[in-house]
């Protein structure tokens, strides 16, 4: 009875750890069909490190990002990006948001962990297609 009790606490642990997005960082492509490409990185570190990071395009989630993971989504109008924690440690740290017009051209963005005295929460900063390729 105490290993299944271990057992069942332990995976809903283990499986908080792991995002949906990819390791490796997308291709950056023109957009040429008049389209907006967004994409998202989160940087590395201890601090948060087991906390998936949740991102929202216009209210639908497009990823959970472990860290140093990368996305792309395309955006077609004006868009709303939030930032929140996901999985079983995700209501403990803050969240952010941004938001950008669609104009045809690739938005870059970067997520990171803010930590204060006795709080945590995620940024997201908008950067360019060099500090984008800079990161991690």
């Amino acid at each position: 009875m105490k290993k299944l009790l271990i057992f069942i606490i332990l995976i809903p642990l283990l499986s908080a750890c792991s995002g949906t997005g990819s390791k490796i960082k997308p291709s950056i492509t023109s957009s040429s069909n008049g389209n907006t490409n967004l994409y998202f990185t989160r940087e590395g570190g201890f601090i948060g490190g087991g906390i998936l990071a949740k991102i929202e395009v216009d209210g639908r989630e497009i990823a959970r990002l472990g860290t140093k993971e990368s996305i792309t989504h395309n955006v077609f109008s004006n868009y709303k990006v939030k930032v929140s924690g996901a999985g079983i440690n995700g209501f403990t740290i803050g969240k952010d948001s941004a938001a950008g017009t669609s104009d045809g051209k690739n938005h870059f963005y970067i997520i990171s962990v803010k930590q204060g005295l006795f709080s945590m929460s995620f940024k997201i900063s908008e950067t360019t297609e060099s500090g984008f390729n800079q990161s991690n």
